[in-house]
């Protein structure tokens, strides 16, 4: 299995926080290696700077489909 890694960002309620305002979220993409999603979200992350009300963040979706890292706790579909 790919260990796949989601991109998105958008504005926050707190910056030191993760309630992001719904109608702004920017879904940058998914990434088959934490490598090519952080370089993803080091270009969007970078364009903010200025902005402490925008965040972006890695997802490591493989550990929410796998979330112990044995697939026999996964039940089948």
């Amino acid at each position: 299995m790919s260990k796949l890694h989601l991109v998105f960002g958008g504005r926050v309620k707190d910056p030191r926080g993760l309630d992001f305002d719904l109608s702004s979220i920017d879904l940058v993409g998914v990434y088959d290696s934490y490598a090519a999603a952080e370089d993803a979200w080091r270009g969007k992350a970078q364009r903010t700077v200025d902005d402490a009300e925008m965040k972006y963040v890695v997802v490591h979706l493989h550990r929410l489909l796998e979330p112990e890292g044995d697939a026999s706790t996964v039940p089948a579909v």
